[in-house]
């Protein structure tokens, strides 16, 4: 009788720390496996537009246009790439909080071409740059 009850008493408190353990697990797993991954990319819109590739070059403009400046926001930094496609060779990239100067914008506003203060010309996702 003595061994039935020790066995009883075993296997309730082997399940019972079983559950305990199985309900910790699953709430803190969605926690952990949280924190591993990126944040998503920030949806940033731009209040006044950057001049187009067109506007920018245009022959009837008689004054220069003002240089524009602005600082990376995105927190690892941009790559800097020679034209503006995703899959365009990096050339190199930008730190965050580095100031640039900004050249011009794609046609489609995605992109901005930018000089970084060590001359490297190229163009980032304009995501990351708040103009200043």
């Amino acid at each position: 009788m003595k061994l039935l009850r020790l066995l009883q008493w075993l296997l309730g408190t082997l399940l019972g720390l079983g559950l305990i353990a199985t309900t910790v697990a699953v709430i803190i797993t969605p926690l952990i496996f949280g924190l591993l991954w990126a944040p998503p990319r920030p949806n940033v819109e731009v209040e006044q537009p950057l001049p187009t590739a067109q506007t920018a070059t245009s022959p009837a403009s008689t004054s220069p246009a003002p240089v524009k400046h602005g600082r990376v926001t995105y927190a690892e930094g941009l790559r800097v790439r020679d034209r503006p496609d995703r899959e365009a060779e990096a050339l190199g990239s930008i730190d965050f909080e580095e100031v640039v100067t900004i050249l011009e914008r794609s046609g489609d506003g995605e992109w901005v071409k930018v000089r970084t203060q060590n001359d490297l010309e190229g163009w980032v996702l304009a995501f990351g740059i708040q103009e200043q």
